[in-house]
């Protein structure tokens, strides 16, 4: 089966809308699936969906580019717009200047953001996941979103966080 069917099919045992299952088109580039991943992201982490495995499977090695990750280890990634880090991923993230971005991070994935500047970054962090949030300067702003059992520690100021008493969204 087609990747964009399995998805839609995936997505309607989910509850995927009508206009969302309409998106996914058959022949759909890697890029262009991801970039629906993204900006229907709240959906796809309170359904699971796809599942991690589905993600490893399909997506490992072809995701990489266009921001999210499975199981990888990041060195350094530098002003991104958007990042999601699945499975178990090691990620060293770093924003400055006046750049703007969102993280999510799951599942078992650790991550170290350095942010500076006027950078403003959103991070949601689920699961079991671990974070390291460091802030140099008066106006760098960080808000971090936990959820489940996901774990911050902060350095600096310009940092709030905010603890869900819920797993997802």
């Amino acid at each position: 089966m087609e990747l964009a069917d399995q998805l839609k099919q995936d997505g309607v045992a989910k509850g995927l809308c009508r206009l969302w299952r309409g998106k996914l088109k058959a022949g759909m580039s890697i890029e262009s699936m991801i970039q629906l991943y993204i900006r229907g992201i709240d959906f796809c982490i309170s359904e699971d969906y796809p599942t991690l495995e589905f993600i490893r499977a399909n997506f490992k090695g072809k995701c990489e580019p266009y921001g999210a990750f499975v199981d990888d280890e990041i060195e350094m990634r530098k002003n991104a717009p958007d990042t999601v880090l699945n499975g178990e991923c090691k990620a060293m993230l770093e924003y400055d200047g006046f750049s703007v971005s969102r993280i999510f991070i799951r599942h078992d994935s650790q991550a170290a953001v350095n942010v500076a500047d006027h950078a403003m970054v959103t991070i949601d962090a689920f699961d079991n996941s671990r974070l390291i949030v460091a802030s140099a300067g008066k106006d760098a702003q960080v808000l971090v979103n936990l959820y489940g059992g996901a774990q911050v520690e902060c350095i600096g100021v310009g940092i709030q966080v905010k603890k869900m008493n819920k797993k997802t969204y």
